[in-house]
């Protein structure tokens, strides 16, 4: 299965065994180069962005783009970007064709590989990893730096069927907390 995009923003790397993440449909991660340090959002400005059919909801200081694009086997990619000037913010989903055959090793594989590849895709230098879980479904939490040390702090994790990954970037780590925090499953 092939992820023609992980988000207009962002540009990502090959995930191993069962997907591959490129962004040829998407902006290239250099043009983030833009993005100066910020001041925190207003708390006020945030709000609660659901999707039913992507069984999520998170906190964002805006109204995300909603973007969806079908792979050559059928699958379907959703990415909901919000980009700011000062910050970027996406989630990004994908169901897996005979993810319940893939074992417990396959998967922890995928979320294990997830952050090199997606700094290596992204000509980021990643800065750490931990494993993660949500709602008993494992995952993997991972730190980069885009080479204009524009830093940023990743979530992938594996539910069911469903690959989410959400991606917060802003030099104010708050801002970036808040909105992986938020995120939960409907």
């Amino acid at each position: 299965m092939k992820l023609k995009f992980l988000a207009t923003a962002l540009l990502a790397a090959p995930l191993c065994l069962v997907t591959t993440v490129r962004a040829e449909n998407s902006l290239q991660f250099r043009q983030l180069g833009a993005i100066q340090p910020s001041v925190l959002v207003a708390q006020s400005d945030w709000s609660e962005f659901s999707s039913a059919s992507g069984g999520f909801a998170v906190l964002m200081p805006g109204t995300p783009k909603e973007e969806s694009e079908t792979s050559d086997d059928g699958s379907v990619e959703y990415s909901y970007t919000l980009s700011l000037e000062k910050a970027a913010f996406l989630v990004h989903y994908t169901d897996i064709p005979n993810a319940d055959e893939l074992s417990a090793e396959q998967i922890k594989e995928i979320l294990d590989d997830t952050p090199a590849d997606f700094a290596k895709g992204a000509e980021a230098k990643l800065l750490g990893t931990r494993s993660i879980s949500i709602d008993d479904n494992p995952g993997k939490e991972f730190e980069f730096s885009l080479s204009d040390g524009t830093p940023g702090k990743a979530r992938v994790y594996m539910v069911k069927k469903r690959l989410y990954v959400v991606v917060g970037m802003t030099s104010e780590s708050e801002n970036t907390q808040r909105f992986l925090n938020s995120f939960r499953l409907l």
